[in-house]
């Protein structure tokens, strides 16, 4: 290989491929078993962590699911009499006359013997008689006794995050309170003699740390907890002193310091005081990410101090680890594709994320075009962006008018409902 080609290849046979480094991270967690019981109005997204059962048969009676009128269907090509009304929570007889017929709301109570509800556009009323003007079906807008969830029947899975449809339904069930995990607890740290907090003043040399804020926005959560460890210096001691300070963490996160220079320490702190299981990936941003465990068997990860590798390394590799923790699926949602509008540019060896922003053209075709400058330390990139353009591992680059994959902000949220 000439000079020129080994400059034009980004290639590096020690780095793991994205896909074996998650595996092997999660393979070496185990989820948590400690748990609490909380009211469900407190527990908006918490992780269930039980099965939690049905206790009672949704609906508990035959309703209608329209308003309109709840008759036999045998008798609806007949001129029927309108004998009573039943309405949500008032209901009516629980017999109907012969050749009888009830007024009837949504979600009210349909009578015993009634097997159809015809919703009134279709009846033509006459004081106190009604004619069927569009034949129904049998059985039709009559919700069935248990047809949403009957009891016994599995009403969330262990590893549920509730979020608004999850606890809409523990309220529906009458189920006041619910057995959760506990939070995860994360320490988080920056390193490096160059940074100081934003707010002071700044010195020769000297830039603000803006991974903490960014991290901590990334990961925290109400099923995770940050503890917030501040700014290490760049020596062994004073590693050694914040992982100390650690002790109580399920797992640690520490940004900077993780590469081959002489003030990076972490990866020797590391070794000194608990063992490295990897710390090189074939991704751009962020090559040097170090996991391991702390000598206090904690999880240990190690990202990089530019602000962009490290926001993309914790979407990849810290937040299913914290997932799967909390028994969490950490599959995610699968990505788009979308039309380029800009040309990208890339040396094969790695996989590479550039930032960018996915919208939907005059013409309805999903297109991304880049946000600019992508260097990693440059967050307004970050900032502008709402998606990740995903280049592949032998890719040159891209052209203008290239389908190519996408991943959507929005996909490493928590959903709404």
């Amino acid at each position: 290989m000439t000079t020129t080609e080994h400059a034009d290849d980004d290639t590096d046979p020690t780095a793991l491929s994205i896909e074996d480094a998650r595996a092997r991270i999660l393979a070496a967690l185990a989820p948590l078993d400690a748990c609490e019981r909380l009211p469900s109005g407190q527990a908006r997204g918490r992780v269930t962590a039980i099965d939690i059962l049905c206790p009672m048969d949704v609906p508990r009676f035959r309703a209608s699911a329209m308003d309109g009128y709840a008759l036999r269907h045998a008798e609806h090509d007949r001129t029927l009499r309108v004998t009573g009304r039943s309405l949500a929570g008032h209901p009516g007889a629980d017999r109907l006359p012969e050749h009888g017929c009830v007024r009837i709301t949504t979600g009210a109570r349909v009578p015993d013997d009634a097997d159809t509800v015809v919703q009134q556009e279709n009846v033509a009323r006459d004081g106190e008689t009604v004619r069927v003007t569009v034949a129904p079906t049998p059985g039709l807008h009559v919700r069935a006794i248990g047809s949403d969830y009957s009891r016994g029947s599995t009403l969330l899975a262990r590893g549920t995050r509730l979020a608004a449809a999850e606890l809409a339904l523990l309220a529906a069930h009458g189920l006041s309170s619910v057995e959760v995990r506990r939070p995860l607890r994360v320490a988080l740290f920056s390193t490096g003699d160059e940074l100081i907090e934003a707010g002071e003043t700044l010195g020769p040399g000297q830039i603000h740390d803006a991974n903490r804020a960014l991290l901590e926005a990334l990961l925290a959560g109400p099923s995770v907890e940050i503890d917030d460890l501040g700014i290490c210096a760049d020596s062994l001691e004073a590693l050694e002193r914040t992982l100390d300070a650690a002790h109580a963490a399920d797992l640690v996160v520490a940004s900077g310091g993780v590469s081959v220079g002489e003030a990076d320490h972490v990866r020797s702190a590391l070794e000194a005081r608990g063992e490295i299981a990897l710390w090189k990936i074939a991704m751009k941003p962020g090559r040097p990410l170090t996991f391991g465990r702390t000598d206090q068997g904690q999880a240990f990860f190690g990202l990089p101090g530019n602000p962009v590798s490290a926001a993309i390394t914790a979407l990849m590799f810290v937040r299913p680890a914290l997932e799967h923790l909390l028994g969490l699926p950490t599959s995610g949602l699968p990505p788009l594709r979308a039309r380029l509008a800009s040309a990208l540019g890339k040396r094969p060896g790695r996989v590479e994320y550039q930032r960018g922003v996915l919208e939907t053209a005059p013409d309805g075709e999903a297109r991304v075009t880049t946000t600019g400058l992508q260097d990693s330390h440059a967050l307004g990139s970050l900032a502008r962006a709402n998606c990740l353009i995903e280049l592949p591992l032998t890719s040159s680059g891209a052209a203008v008018g290239d389908t190519v994959t996408v991943h959507p902000f929005a996909h490493f949220a928590n959903p709404p409902l």
